[in-house]
């Protein structure tokens, strides 16, 4: 079971007050997130090609006959250490997923992308003697075909939600850096808008696996997005995911901002892992550095 919890508050609000006045029930927001947005890849959960910003995913679709085309790069940095010989070493690991997103009816949108990517460290290597032995490893090599559709089928005045089903087909399974086996994530995205520049998402997931390392997963975000203005949005974030493989419950926080200028769309993350994570090597510190790009036509 995975419960992941996104918490955002990007500025303030300064003088303004939230409230539900009759006059403020139809809050239009002023950054259309919906049209120009891919989420990111991100491996701790599903590689989504469906509308978010950063690993929060939006209840909005493309629009109708849209299409969003878009390229991520995900930079992992992680402290770990082998815990046989308590050496301490660094693995890496960078991924690189481009993707096409296409609104073809006027509440619905799928997705398609591919990941690939580059990774080097340590791992375990069981002898004849039944000992474990440390062994480095790199890999270069294509990770998973990614699908993707969801279908926004609440839109009433500040209020929307939406049910989205996307997966991560595995290729060359178990290598090195790769997955160990394909994911499939249901998942229930809803928001409101609480003025015209901020904004709370909150998501419920379902992620399962035809691997027995990861069982059923459940993930719930909680996030907010500012809208400084209507080109720049900002986003301040945290975490709780309880990961099968790790048979614990891991903590993140990071920040988000994201760039539009016409049909083009900037996006950059950084985000930080709280805590222990033990798969054989214990990974003691994890950082994600996140940048994608996304053309809109």
């Amino acid at each position: 079971m995975t419960t992941r919890v996104f918490w955002l508050c990007i500025g303030g609000l300064g003088p303004t007050t939230v409230g539900f006045a009759q006059d403020d029930l139809d809050v239009e927001p002023l950054f259309n997130w919906d049209i120009i947005s891919l989420e990111q890849n991100n491996p701790r959960f599903n590689g989504s090609v469906l509308t978010g910003f950063h690993s929060v995913r939006s209840p909005g679709v493309t629009p109708y006959r849209g299409w969003k085309a878009g390229v991520g790069l995900l930079y992992t940095r992680e402290e770990q250490i082998a815990e046989p010989t308590e050496s301490l070493f660094t693995r890496n690991q960078l991924l690189v997923n481009p993707k096409l997103n296409y609104g073809f009816f006027r509440a619905l949108e799928a997705g398609v992308g591919v990941t690939a990517g580059y990774a080097s460290g340590r791992e375990l290597v069981p002898l004849g003697s039944g000992m474990l032995e440390e062994q480095e490893e790199d890999n270069f090599d294509l990770s998973s075909v990614d699908l993707g559709l969801k279908w926004n089928f609440l839109d009433w005045r500040r209020y929307r939600l939406a049910l989205s089903f996307d997966t991560r087909l595995a290729i060359n399974r178990g290598d090195f850096g790769n997955l160990p086996g394909s994911l499939f994530n249901l998942e229930l995205d809803g928001d409101v808008a609480l003025t015209r520049r901020f904004s709370m998402v909150t998501n419920l997931q379902l992620i399962t696996s035809d691997s027995a390392l990861v069982d059923d997963q459940v993930v719930m975000d909680i996030a907010g997005a500012y809208s400084f203005t209507d080109q720049f949005r900002g986003m301040l974030f945290g975490t709780i995911q309880e990961d099968d493989e790790a048979g614990t419950i891991l903590g993140f926080v990071g920040v988000a901002g994201q760039y539009v200028i016409e049909q083009h769309s900037f996006t950059i993350a950084f985000d930080l892992q709280l805590n222990d994570a033990k798969r054989g090597i214990r990974t003691e510190e994890q950082v994600d550095v996140e940048l994608s790009y996304t053309f809109t036509f």
